[in-house]
Formats: C-alpha cells, sequence, structure tokens
C-alpha cells in the first residue's frame, strides 16, 4: 500500500522533545511533522487549568526549574518570552515519623533554589505548538510499526499508523524517535528486526515519572502560609511520603502538591476514593481541621497511562535512575535517531534532558 504522505522528517512523540525539534526545524523551513498517539500534545507534561483560569495552572508532571543546572530551558524560556517565579519555602517544614509524631523544623528548605513556569509546565508546550504550521501535528495517530523499503541504498522509512482507528501510511526521509525507550520496545515493531542487544538497552531504561502518582489539593487559602509554614512535608507514615506548595504563580488559589509512597501494585489493591480518603486523613493529621476544606482534588497517576508506562515500568523503584550515556542514538545508518528525556546524556529524567536529546538529536540530522 503507498503511503498517504511523504515528509522528509517524521517525529513520533508530542512531549517536549518532539515538538521543540519540530519547532527548530520549523524556523528552518524544513518539511517535518508530529505523530502523536495521545490526544493532547505534551507528553509528561500536563498542567490542567484551576476553575478555567489559564494562568492558575497546575503541574501534574515535571514542575520545577533550576536556572543554575539548566542552561538550554533558561534560553528556551527567555526566547518565547516565559517567566520562572520562586517556589514558596518560607515558613517550617514538617516531618511525620509516625501517625503519632509530627515534628515541626525550621530548617533551609532543599528547594530553596526551585523555580517553577509563570502559568504551568505546559505554556512551553503550547507556545511551542502555537509557532508549527497549523496541519503539523497529528494527534490521536499511534504508530504501530516502522519498515525500511528496498533497496536499502536510496530507503525511504515507511510508518504505519492508526488514526481514529484508520489504518494510514506515512513515508519519510527520516524519523526521530521521541519517545521512551521502553515503550518504543512495547509499542512498535521494526522491520527489518532490531539488533537484541539495542532491544535489551532500551527494556533495560526506566521510564521517568511511570511509577509516580501525583496529587494536588487545591483551596481557597492558604492557610498552612498563615500557620508559618511553607506546606513542606516529609512523611515515613504515608500515603503521601512528600508535600509541597504547588499554588500557581498568579495565586488564584492555592494549592498543596503531594506524591504518592504506595508503588503502583500497591495503588492497584484500593479505588481513588479509598486513596484520597486515606491522604485527606493525613493532611488532617498534619495541617488541622482547615486542611479539610478542600475546593479540589487533581490527581494522576502515571501508571495507569497507556502512552506512558509499560509493565516492566511497574516494578521500577521512584528514585530517580541513571540513565545510560552510552546508548545508541541512531539505527539504520542515521535514518531513525533517538530523542527524549531517558536519553539524554547529562539530564535523564529532568526536562533539562529532554531538551538536551533533541538538541543532539538536530546535529545528527544534520538539517
Amino acid at each position: 500500500m503507498p503511503a498517504t504522505e511523504h515528509h522528509s522528517i517524521i517525529i513520533i512523540g508530542a512531549g517536549l522533545s518532539g515538538l521543540f525539534t519540530a519547532w527548530k526545524l520549523q524556523q528552518n523551513k524544513y518539511d517535518a511533522i508530529v505523530l502523536e498517539a495521545r490526544d493532547r500534545t505534551g507528553g509528561r507534561i500536563l498542567s490542567p487549568q484551576i476553575n478555567g483560569n489559564k494562568d492558575g495552572c497546575i503541574d501534574m508532571g515535571p514542575a520545577w526549574v533550576w536556572p543554575e543546572f539548566q542552561p538550554r530551558l533558561q534560553r528556551l524560556l527567555s526566547d518565547i518570552h516565559i517567566e520562572l517565579f520562586k517556589q514558596n519555602t518560607n515558613g517550617d517544614m514538617l516531618y511525620e515519623m509516625d501517625a503519632n509524631t509530627v515534628e515541626r523544623y525550621s530548617d533551609q528548605s532543599s528547594h530553596e533554589m526551585s523555580y517553577r513556569i509563570a502559568g504551568g509546565a505546559n505554556k512551553v508546550i503550547k507556545t511551542l505548538q502555537s509557532e508549527l504550521p497549523h496541519n503539523s501535528v497529528h494527534l490521536n495517530t499511534r504508530v504501530s510499526s516502522i519498515e525500511k523499503t528496498e533497496p536499502a541504498a536510496s530507503a525511504q522509512l515507511q510508518v504505519h499508523a492508526v488514526k481514529d482507528e484508520e489504518s494510514i501510511i506515512y513515508s519519510a526521509d527520516k524519523i526521530v524517535l521521541a519517545l521512551p525507550p521502553r515503550l518504543t520496545k512495547s509499542s512498535i515493531s521494526f522491520h527489518p528486526t532490531l539488533p537484541a542487544d539495542v532491544l535489551q538497552a532500551w527494556e533495560n531504561t526506566p521510564t521517568w515519572m511511570a511509577g509516580h502518582c501525583k496529587i494536588v489539593f487545591i483551596y481557597d487559602k492558604p492557610f498552612w502560609r498563615e500557620n508559618n509554614l511553607s506546606g513542606e512535608v516529609f512523611s515515613r507514615q504515608g500515603p503521601l511520603t512528600e508535600i509541597y506548595d504547588g499554588s500557581p504563580a498568579d495565586e488564584s488559589s492555592y494549592a498543596l502538591t503531594s506524591f504518592v509512597g504506595l508503588n503502583a501494585q500497591q495503588r492497584k489493591q484500593m479505588n481513588t476514593e479509598q486513596l484520597l480518603e486515606m491522604c485527606l486523613a493525613q493532611l488532617y493529621r498534619l495541617f488541622g481541621e482547615e486542611s479539610k476544606i478542600v475546593k479540589d482534588i487533581q490527581i494522576k497517576d502515571w501508571s495507569l497511562e497507556q502512552y506512558t508506562t509499560t509493565e516492566t515500568d511497574l516494578s521500577t523503584t521512584p528514585q530517580h535512575p541513571q540513565y545510560p550515556a552510552d546508548m545508541s542514538r541512531t539505527l539504520w545508518n542515521n535514518q531513525i535517531i533517538l530523542a527524549g528525556t531517558e536519553v539524554a546524556r547529562e539530564h535523564g529524567g529532568y526536562i533539562e534532558g529532554a531538551l538536551e536529546s533533541a538538541e543532539e538529536a538536530l546535529t545528527l540530522l544534520n538539517p
């Protein structure tokens, strides 16, 4: 079956790596499109609005920025005119030893140098997307296989996808795989088959955030600040092991952002209502009666996302993994190039890593 469309470069995955790559190619007038299985762009960057307020967004994916250590992100934010604001760390921290013991500390926060993106991290995604041609991002388009045509010397690549339940074929001169390696291995077949050592390296590369569950509790007022608390909590009791002030920059609402300490398998043993009941009981232990006056609760369990998480990821520890700097970034004589935060050589698992890997992909594309 002939391809429906041909493009010089096809980028698979509309997260930050994929969109940044497309944005840079577009600036140089290259023919490139982005294919995305989800019905939205951003990948693991997700910042829903609170009460429809476009500036009052909360981050359910990555949130923190460290300008001193993230020059690529700083450069991009400057280029697209997006501002940062400082993470609130004013006030005391709480340490929950057990269900009956909460200790209060005035020590300096570990997030003293942390910043967040005004309007949420998804503002970066939306801005990049808005500067691409209207028809260059194809949503609801799930890639199932990539095939190298014959003869090999002048081979084009065929991308087989399903869009709105219908099969579609694209062709390209080069492809950028801006996906987590494990997800690529589990969801896309390659013809000819990739070497066993490549597939094993992909299987061994954890998908950042795949096992995480983030819950944000939204309030009309920052009662913790009024009690000289920063909102920062560390707990050995749980189910929430870390809590921070997650209020948006415009403070149209106030929020406590929390990370669930139960792993993906443990969370599967309960429903959402049970989990939230346990979490609200913990907030009451920590902050008292005012914590019950919740305006809204946002929950994102990334282990349930089929376009983020594989079965292997469910048993991976939530700690920040070490990503392999020596993984090959190219396949099929440079016709396929890897991008995404998991393949970054220095900043794997961070927003900076997504940009770092995209910059390397652009160099390898040699457009």
